[in-house]
């Protein structure tokens, strides 16, 4: 039986809930919904054992283990320390830099040491919200600043350029890699910016990261691109702020399919989605660099994208409901 009212029944619903529904529903599991959108719930075998969900948090990893996850900087020092490359970053914390004033030495000689552009985002945060590419000291200040006023802590990291891949691991097999890009628009000669990124069925011309990317390329939303030039709108590769996504699974190389299952290993994690950064340049050090490891991804926009995508988002909650619930 699933538990649903008049009001619940109505509402958009998670892709993940919608989903549980159905499996809950072929097993004769009870379902109630937090809330109307089905973000957050309670399965309850016939038995009468019960399994708490939040998001896309399920009971397959640990508490520690998901919160080390969660914070990008902890994260990153485990997995350098099991050997796997990731990219060089220095914390700081918002009271060293609220009041305004100047960077700390600390901050400045990372950059000076790393060389910019840099990468500047919440030390814990999801789906790439606030990450800021930056490209000079004063970009730098005014991003961490910026980031001061809404998080305790912050990462600065070296720009690793390349493509983005995420690999989803569940109990140490591969289940589905995508390969991601950034929201991209390319121009036609006539009409402006803002008049592309309006008419793009993907473009989100209400982030606030907009102006600041596009100022650094040395754009305006009133730039009137020329025909063909393609104009890349935010750093970030996530399908929740505008980017693509490409399956690629079949075609995932065997290293790459084992150092993601060593990074959820590492981490503890049985469920997990590590993003890759695949360099452009060779690096002396990797192939591939490990960027950050998500606990609990979401999957919902890459479902949204389209019937090939749909069909393995749905494939990957099948085997993470039999591994929770079964």
């Amino acid at each position: 039986m699933i538990d649903t009212t008049e009001a619940q029944a109505s509402a958009p619903r998670a892709i993940a809930f919608v989903l549980l529904e159905r499996y809950c529903a072929a097993r004769g599991y009870r379902l109630t919904a937090g809330d109307a959108h089905g973000h957050a719930g309670c399965v309850e075998s016939p038995a009468g054992r019960r399994w708490y969900f939040k998001g896309t948090r399920f009971d397959l990893n640990t508490l520690g283990a998901a919160e080390i996850a969660n914070d990008k900087a902890y994260a990153a020092a485990f997995l350098s320390r099991a050997g796997i490359p990731v990219p060089t970053g220095h914390l700081v914390f918002s009271s060293e830099i609220r009041d305004g004033g100047p960077l700390p030495a600390a901050v400045r000689d990372f950059a000076g040491e790393q060389a910019f552009p840099l990468f500047v985002k919440p030390n814990c945060g999801r789906e790439g919200r606030d990450v800021m590419r930056v490209d000079t000291i004063h970009t730098l200040q005014n991003a961490l600043h910026l980031l001061a006023n809404r998080t305790d802590q912050m990462l600065v990291q070296e720009e690793v350029r390349g493509t983005e891949l995420r690999v989803i691991v569940l109990d140490g097999e591969v289940l589905c890699a995508v390969e991601r890009r950034p929201p991209r628009v390319t121009g036609d000669g006539v009409r402006s910016l803002a008049e592309i990124i309006a008419a793009h069925p993907r473009a989100q011309a209400t982030d606030p990261r907009l102006d600041f990317e596009l100022t650094r390329q040395g754009l305006r939303l009133e730039t009137v691109p020329a025909a063909g030039q393609v104009v890349t709108l935010l750093p970030v590769a996530n399908l929740s702020a505008g980017g693509t996504a490409r399956i690629v699974t079949t075609s995932l190389s065997e290293d790459l399919a084992a150092l993601a299952r060593l990074a959820a290993k590492t981490l503890a994690l049985r469920y997990a989605a590590v993003d890759f950064i695949l360099p452009e340049r060779p690096r002396a050090d990797a192939a591939a660099v490990v960027l950050e490891v998500n606990a609990a991804p979401g999957l919902g926009n890459l479902h949204r994208q389209g019937p090939e995508e749909a069909q393995a988002v749905e494939a990957v909650y099948e085997r993470v409901f039999a591994a929770t619930f079964g």
